[in-house]
């Protein structure tokens, strides 16, 4: 049944690749003419070392004895050719490993050798036309950013088509089909692992206006994401996004950004109808000082959670966005809630607020803090175990430093102290993390 439902859906996007080919070609004789350009190549390397150590950051509880220390090395070699300045073929391998520090017991695994990106695009006065396997980032990542989110830091891609329609200058109408799988089934891999991207195939579908108005800067959208059923996960899903995000300035030195969204659809049986969104303001100080922060942000974050009195779903779904938007550590702390889902942003809300200062030209630090509340307790005698609604306080602190545009790095902190939404005694985390970006 399964294998059916992905061949089926294979076919689909097969035949929509074959008919964005037979367009490009045809676009591609009419503008030849206008470009006779040489064509190029261009080969991009880079090598991002991270070291990563965290304690309790998922069973909130010292007692596990849950410490782990490790380095993530992640290496990509890209190579792409400009036939001339309407088309580009690109095509990435990326490998990641990791080499455990604590605990002792994990052997090395070098992981695998895979297509990161694979695509073909054309440009001409309509836009652009993107095909095969790609990044997407819509807006700030709210939505759409990460394909897969099982495999981590890796990799984001999607198996999708891609249409920016320019309406003029300042407005675009983007269009996607894509496809991820359990895990990478599509294209050969070396070394295969059989790493999981997905806990269940996911279709998606959408379009994403993006337009100037004036000082105003509006974002709506209406994205589809189908959640197939799967073998340990029979429950398949259907979930609409209808949002609209925006941009604007409210006074000298301070601009406002907020996003909205309401979900509808099914899981399994049941019905769904959730909200998220989220609001700040930035204000930039033009002090000029080193001891003084250049931008003071204020902000809410809310992502409605699931009522147990109804049999409806009122849980947030974060669409194609499970990953590290406001922690990179908290990410692990709700795997336990959500049954193992890493990055699973849901029943949350966060009064912060964010302090960026620029210490020297080439060295800058951030400090964040939230206060973390859950929409909807938790009354279960299991994980999270409390019966309160404040999740905790979490702080962030990241020190930046761009030696020049071929090496940077930086050094993260981040602690959390649970709130009465966790079990009696539950223990507070710390998650650091230095990374060294080297990229040609």
């Amino acid at each position: 049944m399964i294998n059916a439902r992905i061949l089926k859906i294979r076919q689909y996007l097969y035949l929509i690749f074959s008919l964005m080919f037979l367009f490009t070609p045809t676009a591609f004789a009419q503008e030849q003419t206008e470009s006779d350009a040489p064509s190029k190549f261009k080969i991009s390397f880079s090598e991002r070392f991270r070291i990563e150590t965290w304690d309790n950051a998922i069973t909130l509880s010292n007692a596990a004895n849950a410490g782990t220390s490790y380095d993530r090395n992640r290496i990509t070699l890209m190579g792409q050719w400009f036939p001339n300045e309407q088309f580009e073929a690109a095509l990435m391998l990326t490998n990641e490993f990791k080499y455990y520090f604590s605990p002792t017991n994990k052997d090395f695994n070098f992981n695998e050798i895979f297509f990161d990106q694979l695509y073909v695009k054309y440009t001409g006065t309509f836009g652009s036309a993107t095909l095969g396997r790609q990044n997407i980032m819509l807006g700030e990542g709210f939505i759409v950013l990460d394909g897969g989110p099982l495999d981590g830091s890796r990799s984001a891609y999607f198996n999708a088509a891609r249409l920016d329609l320019a309406i003029d200058k300042t407005k675009t109408l983007t269009s996607f089909v894509s496809y991820v799988p359990q895990s990478d089934n599509i294209l050969p891999i070396i070394n295969t692992q059989d790493q999981q991207l997905l806990e269940q195939p996911e279709f998606g579908m959408g379009l994403y206006f993006t337009g100037q108005f004036g000082k105003t800067n509006l974002q709506p959208y209406y994205i589809f994401k189908h959640i197939y059923a799967a073998d340990l996960n029979p429950m398949k899903s259907n979930i609409h996004t209808i949002g609209v995000r925006g941009a604007m300035p409210l006074a000298v030195q301070f601009n406002l950004t907020a996003e909205g969204a309401y979900q509808f659809g099914d899981y399994g049986d049941l019905s769904r109808s959730s909200f998220g969104g989220y609001a700040y303001v930035d204000y930039t100080t033009n002090l000029n000082k080193v001891y003084l922060p250049d931008v003071i942000t204020l902000g809410g974050i809310y992502l409605s959670g699931d009522d147990p009195a109804t049999q409806n779903i009122e849980g947030w779904d974060p669409v194609f966005s499970r990953w590290p938007k406001w922690s990179e550590s908290y990410i692990y702390t709700l795997i336990k809630e959500y049954n193992g889902k890493v990055a699973y942003w849901s029943n949350l809300a966060s009064i912060y607020g964010k302090l960026k200062f620029t210490l020297m030209s080439d060295l800058s630090l951030n400090i964040d803090y939230h206060h973390l509340l859950a929409p909807q307790k938790n009354f279960t005698l299991s994980y999270p175990g409390g019966s309160g609604d404040t999740r905790g306080d979490l702080i962030i602190a990241m020190l930046m430093y761009n030696i020049n545009n071929n090496i940077s790095g930086y050094i993260l902190w981040e602690n959390f102290t649970p709130g009465n939404f966790y079990f009696d005694d539950a223990d507070r985390f710390n998650w650091a993390r230095v990374e060294f970006l080297f990229k040609i």
